[in-house]
């Protein structure tokens, strides 16, 4: 299902994404001066793109999904991905009070983390956003990691399943989100790096493939494995995690380093940095599985960073996995590890796209700068059969100005048109929104109108396309003062309204906590499923990102759901499928559904109206003891995608 959503054949929020897309949106990424001039404009562009696509894809409760096929017991579904794209956001220089990152604050603060993954990107993620405001949870959350170090090993792994083994790939994050608090001030015990060296080193193959230094059985490179096991795979991914991680402990030591580890950790990323040249490739993840190709990259990124590389193999690592990086970018902005597979886990379109975000920002290294301003699209209509010139600029508050005159509104107003910003008298100027006049700003016609920005500015109310339109009042020069005036209009200019924040949005985030279904196992019978990503579960498993789908030949698409324990509700809301603005017009909206409480043979017919993202509420007269609880879906429309299905992604009390 979720490939279809990300083909740009969707028509989301009145072809919102289109819109966005042919205005170029980002302008606030980085230039990479010494890229040929090509390949600087394509990475500035394609990490727009991206960036623009993890905003659109953000979940109408300020999460981000983490694509995962399967349900995962020892996997946190809950916060992983949307701290890594607040990570990844952060990195691009978002404000923190951009309203995507206030979004996903509150989502985050809402949830404290059960395994390895969430607790280092949520460091990641708070530390990034604002590390004094969040001391306490970084403190918290580096606890928590410190106490789950595997003692005998000196590594991380699942803590809430012991018969998991513990692994690399965990110990990375675990390292990565360490070394966040450790720059946030939060210190972890010497002797945890320590361990943390001496388990990692055991990762390393003691390397029978090259044997040819100078002296007899010199081991000149030797990768690092996921697991410490005879037989074990060394691959791309795990070298560049167990490099970076025994980089970090060096870093994070500091003067506590005694020179003999000092030695053992250098001579261990030689042989480490020298297997990673003898395999070196942008095009996969050497001898590991594609799947984790972008997780690769990204990782090859950060040991060029911690160990100072602008080669790897003789090779710009950079410009070469960028150019690669260029070539996979999807049509819509995301990058992608393949069709749909269980495990390992593909296509991972979220964290996929941090990764090769992250890679082309080069986000290991120092950063440079305070936070860009907020992101802003511009439009042009600047034609030659425009009378009037304008260009608008914005997102959520939108400024329109005239920026000139056409040879044609000169000659109608009499001036020379080389010399129109010195002659001509402005009076007024209107700004018209999809049809309307919206506003009006007065020039002083005393003056001429250069040096006068002409300029409105509207504030949108909510997501959505608009068309503006200046209309624009101008003294005729042989009519003096008091004269009629000559009214000039420019081009009807389309513009998309994005990043409204509206105060549900909040709401939304802390909603999981407060609802009552989640204190209880649900059991649910759906009257068809459109497949077992779709099952009649996902519409009580507190995700926005899964949803209840049913299938397009279902005459009458129901819910059925049975509480283990009754649960005294007062209001019940519902959110559609569709769960963020790149998925608005996928699938069909739901406009009537009908509810049945316990045993009651009466249904109660709901109406859905408002804006797409937001819930519909149902409010009871007084309390009532809920034991089960059936909805019908009575009527939908619309569909770019599957205008026959359509579903719920969640049901929550309160």
């Amino acid at each position: 299902m979720l490939d279809a959503y990300d083909a740009p054949r969707m028509k989301p929020m009145l072809q919102l994404c289109a819109a966005l897309f042919a205005v170029g949106a980002l302008g606030s990424a980085p230039v990479h001066a010494q890229a040929p001039p090509g390949l600087r404009e394509a990475i500035n562009s394609a990490i727009d793109r991206g960036v623009d696509f993890l905003l659109l894809r953000q979940n109408r409760d300020g999460s981000w999904g983490d694509d995962l096929e399967e349900d995962v017991p020892h996997f946190d579904r809950h916060t992983a991905c949307t701290a890594l794209v607040v990570y990844t956001l952060r990195k691009h220089k978002l404000p923190a009070d951009h309203p995507a990152l206030r979004r996903a604050a509150a989502y985050l603060e809402q949830r404290f983390p059960t395994h390895t993954y969430t607790t280092s990107t949520q460091l990641l993620a708070f530390t990034a956003l604002d590390p004094l405001a969040h001391k306490k949870r970084i403190q918290q959350l580096a606890e928590q990691l410190i106490s789950w170090q595997v003692g005998a090993t000196g590594t991380w792994g699942y803590p809430e399943h012991g018969g998991v083994p513990h692994d690399l790939s965990n110990t990375q994050y675990a390292v990565l989100g360490l070394r966040a608090a450790h720059h946030a001030g939060v210190e972890a015990p010497k002797k945890l790096w320590l361990e943390l060296v001496e388990g990692v080193l055991k990762h390393q193959e003691s390397n029978e493939r090259d044997r040819k230094g100078p002296k007899s059985g010199e081991v000149l490179a030797a990768g690092f494995r996921y697991r410490p096991l005879p037989g074990e795979e060394v691959t791309g991914s795990m070298t560049a995690a167990g490099v970076a991680v025994l980089g970090i402990a060096k870093e994070c030591l500091g003067k506590a380093l005694d020179p003999s580890a000092g030695r053992q950790i250098e001579r261990a990323q030689q042989l480490g940095i020298a297997w990673l040249e003898r395999e070196f490739t942008v095009e996969g993840n050497p001898h590991g599985p594609g799947a984790w190709h972008h997780y690769y990259l990204y990782g090859v990124e950060r040991v060029a960073a911690l160990c100072g590389l602008e080669r790897i193999a003789g090779r710009d690592w950079y410009h070469e996995g960028a150019a690669q990086l260029v070539r996979e970018q999807a049509d819509n902005g995301s990058w992608s590890s393949g069709a749909r597979v269980a495990w390992p886990a593909q296509p991972l379109t979220n964290a996929n796209t941090c990764f090769a975000l992250l890679f082309l920002m080069k986000a290991t290294g120092p950063s440079s700068g305070g936070d860009t301003s907020t992101p802003a699209d511009t439009y042009v209509a600047e034609e030659s059969a425009n009378e009037v010139w304008i260009r608008a600029s914005g997102r959520s508050k939108l400024t329109v100005w005239m920026s000139g005159l056409s040879a044609r509104a000169a000659k109608r107003l009499g001036v020379d048109e080389g010399a129109a910003l010195e002659q001509v008298r402005v009076v007024r100027a209107e700004l018209w929104l999809d049809g309307q006049l919206d506003q009006t700003v007065q020039a002083d016609p005393q003056r001429p109108w250069k040096g006068q920005r002409l300029a409105a500015q509207h504030a949108f109310a909510s997501d959505g396309a608009h068309v503006v339109q200046l209309r624009v009042f101008f003294q005729r020069p042989e009519s003096g003062a008091d004269g009629e005036l000559l009214e000039l209009r420019s081009a009807e200019l389309e513009v998309v309204a994005r990043d409204v924040f509206k105060p549900w949005m909040l709401d939304y985030a802390a909603a999981e906590g407060a609802n009552k279904f989640r204190a209880t196992n649900v059991r649910v019978q759906a009257s068809s499923e459109l497949s077992s990503l779709s099952s009649g579960a996902r519409a009580f498993d507190g995700l926005q990102s899964l949803a209840w789908r049913f299938k397009p030949d279902d005459p009458a698409p129901t819910l059925t759901a049975e509480f283990e324990k009754p649960v005294r509700v007062q209001s019940l809301s519902f959110s559609h499928a569709n769960a963020s603005p790149l998925e608005l017009n996928h699938d069909a909206r739901i406009t009537q559904l009908a509810l049945r409480f316990n045993k009651s043979s009466e249904e109660q017919l709901l109406t859905w109206g408002g804006e797409p993202l937001e819930k519909l509420v149902y409010q009871l007269e007084k309390p009532l003891v809920l034991r089960t609880l059936t909805v019908r879906v009575v009527a939908f429309e619309g569909g770019a995608v599957n205008p026959r299905v359509s579903g719920l992604a969640e049901i929550e009390a309160r």
